[in-house]
């Protein structure tokens, strides 16, 4: 029985950040790889003349920066998901009296906060990433104290 419960809890700690970063990738699509750099411009490029070179160049420009916009916009909606539905995991796997699904909750709240972190840690400014960690810290240690301190 010990078992059955150790993958049911391990298996929504795994499921559900991946089910987070899809849901977001269903209504904010991820850029794909193949929308910044087309194959067969390096061909192109080798065989180009030095205006058409020119030519490539900011049209290569032009696909980055089209990308990386998409790419930034995907990271912002992702954490603003992730985040919240994390934290709101954690709190809802503290109130589960079934141990296993609480279990796996909180381990995939704390999964999904850190995957929102992770696509836009470089993008926050230093107050809202204090902030939101402060209260992810602070509903852990109160989830702790008013849970496990008996």
């Amino acid at each position: 029985m010990l078992a059955k419960k150790f993958a049911l809890g391990f298996g929504i700690a795994i499921i559900l950040p991946m089910l987070v970063h899809y849901g977001v990738s269903t209504f904010s699509p991820m850029p794909k790889w193949q929308d910044r750099y087309d194959s067969y411009s390096y061909q192109r490029y080798d065989k180009a003349t030095p205006e058409e070179r020119v030519q490539i160049d900011k049209e290569r420009q032009e696909r980055d920066r089209v990308w990386r916009e998409k790419e930034k916009t995907f990271q912002r909606n992702l954490f603003f998901v992730a985040v919240p539905v994390g934290i709101a995991c954690i709190i809802a796997g503290a109130i589960i009296s079934i141990q296993a699904i609480g279990t796996g909750l909180m381990f995939g709240g704390i999964f999904s906060l850190t995957e929102g972190y992770m696509f836009y840690w470089s993008e926050l400014q230093d107050w809202m990433r204090f902030l939101s960690l402060l209260a992810a810290f602070i509903v852990l240690i109160f989830i702790g104290y008013r849970k496990l301190a008996k």
